[in-house]
């Protein structure tokens, strides 16, 4: 059985799809579409995101980059799916499509109604960055601990200074923390 790629909230996952459309199922989460990717994995996602490929025609072996994001509205949290191809352009893919200078498809683009990046601040890797490891299995997962260790040191750095203390992570701090998240989930 093929390993399935697991999404973690907030963090970009660089893919480049086998064939040019998924399968539609159900399963225990509700309707979904199966996509089998170039490196051997699966992917599930739901109708939405489907509909974003469909939009950008994404085709097989294009690299491109889903993050499940969390958006915030109170106490109520829910999830947004982005999808693109480096995380800069138009956000709107209708309106690039009509624009009269010529600049279409091939253009820069993101997910349309999303905010750049992840909410994190964290841009996804442009295509032509993100080769041969990273669009393993064992890439990805070193790419989601060490993008996790950003998101651990920024989240204790706004808490520290909430608290009065002046805190700051050096480069290596983040590499111990992300090899550290990398080799406990490696287990």
């Amino acid at each position: 059985m093929s390993e399935k790629v697991q999404f973690q909230t907030n963090v970009p996952i660089n893919i480049a799809l086998k064939y040019n459309d998924g399968k539609e199922v159900t399963g225990q989460y509700g309707d979904q579409v199966l996509y089998t990717l170039t490196d051997g994995r699966v992917m599930y996602v739901p109708p939405i995101v489907k509909k974003k490929i469909d939009e950008f025609g994404i085709g097989r072996g294009e690299l491109f980059t889903i993050t499940k994001g969390e958006k915030k509205n109170g106490t109520r949290r829910t999830v947004e799916w982005v999808v693109a191809t480096d995380g800069s352009g138009d956000r709107n893919p209708q309106r690039r499509a009509q624009q009269p200078n010529g600049q279409g498809r091939d253009q820069r683009r993101q997910g349309a109604g999303s905010a750049p990046g992840n909410g994190n601040d964290h841009r996804p890797i442009p295509r032509n960055e993100a080769k041969g490891f990273l669009v393993t299995g064992q890439g990805q997962l070193l790419l989601q601990a060490l993008a996790a260790a950003v998101d651990v040191a920024t989240a204790t750095g706004r808490y520290a200074t909430s608290c009065g203390l002046e805190l700051q992570f050096t480069s290596e701090d983040l590499r111990e923390i992300g090899l550290s998240i990398y080799t406990t989930g490696a287990k």
